[in-house]
């Protein structure tokens, strides 16, 4: 009988054993950069032709860890970089904004350089789950200093627009893209876990640790998706799937690189026009730990 026990006592620490903890574990004055690239390619059937629209997207982030407790993690962020093209096989060059041109006139690129090396507070728990973004106003208020528009007229009828991108709670959906992905209980390889994504691009993930190591681990996610894009103008809501692939380091639990491929259909309606415009979006986004 010492012998069943002793035999079920030791498969039961075998069983505990396989089990991984997947958590950020990061210090006071950890800093890393990270590199993100985005690319849509978006089609419109428009009375019967195809409007094709290309954009792709290029930031450098730098992150710096300014306070760690037992379950929260705080970080401070500022943007290093900022590039953005649109395209159109048939409108030629829509937009060519990039940072590094310090006195490039085009408005677009004054406002991205003025989200440059302005701090925004990230709170996140140890599971990648940002609890609140602070300093998304101050982000804003700078993007309109930068392009010289004073006006409060303007600056309010502009307002809600710029929030959609770079207000707190769309900084928070945005980065829990490239944070939120780890379960809150140990886990063995192949066992999945589930989380959900909110904000203008809303998901329900599913995901798999595929394999693990002392050093890197692999996850890969699958989502069903609902983009929308909501105002008095226009009213764009698309659903779809996503597929993720994660390569990440396991002592910090920080990702070294991430694949996101997504594919979205639905409808865009004009109100003004009173048009609903077939619409097709598939999307790539990658994001890099450079250092």
């Amino acid at each position: 009988m010492k012998a069943v026990i002793f035999l079920l006592v030791f498969i039961s620490s075998l069983s505990l054993s396989a089990q991984k903890r997947l958590d950020y574990n990061l210090k006071v004055n950890d800093a890393f950069k990270v590199e993100q690239q985005a690319k849509q390619h978006i089609t419109q059937d428009i009375q019967g032709v195809d409007q094709i629209i290309d954009n792709n997207l290029k930031s450098t982030m730098q992150f710096k860890v300014i306070k760690v407790t037992q379950d929260i993690i705080t970080l401070e962020m500022v943007f290093t970089h900022m590039q953005m093209t649109m395209s159109s096989p048939t409108l030629g060059e829509l937009l060519n904004a990039d940072t590094a041109i310090a006195d490039d006139p085009d408005m677009t690129s004054k406002m991205f350089r003025g989200t440059l090396n302005i701090p925004v507070t990230m709170v996140m728990e140890k599971t990648g789950k940002i609890q609140s973004i602070s300093g998304g106003d101050n982000l804003i208020a700078a993007m309109f200093k930068a392009a010289d528009i004073t006006d409060n007229a303007a600056i309010e009828a502009n307002k809600a627009q710029f929030e959609k991108q770079f207000g707190s709670e769309a900084l928070s959906n945005s980065f829990e893209q490239m944070t939120y992905f780890l379960p809150a209980k140990p886990v063995r390889v192949d066992e999945t876990w589930i989380n959900a994504y909110q904000g203008d691009l809303k998901s329900q993930n599913q995901w798999r640790l595929k394999t693990h190591n002392e050093n890197a681990y692999e996850l890969l996610g699958t989502a069903t998706t609902t983009m929308s894009n909501i105002d008095e103008n226009v009213t764009m809501v698309l659903t779809g799937t996503q597929e993720t692939i994660i390569h990440a380091d396991s002592k910090t639990g920080l990702f070294k690189n991430i694949t996101v491929s997504g594919e979205y259909v639905g409808d865009t309606q004009i109100h003004a026009a009173n048009m609903t415009i077939p619409t097709k979006i598939t999307s790539t986004i990658t994001y890099k730990l450079l250092n």
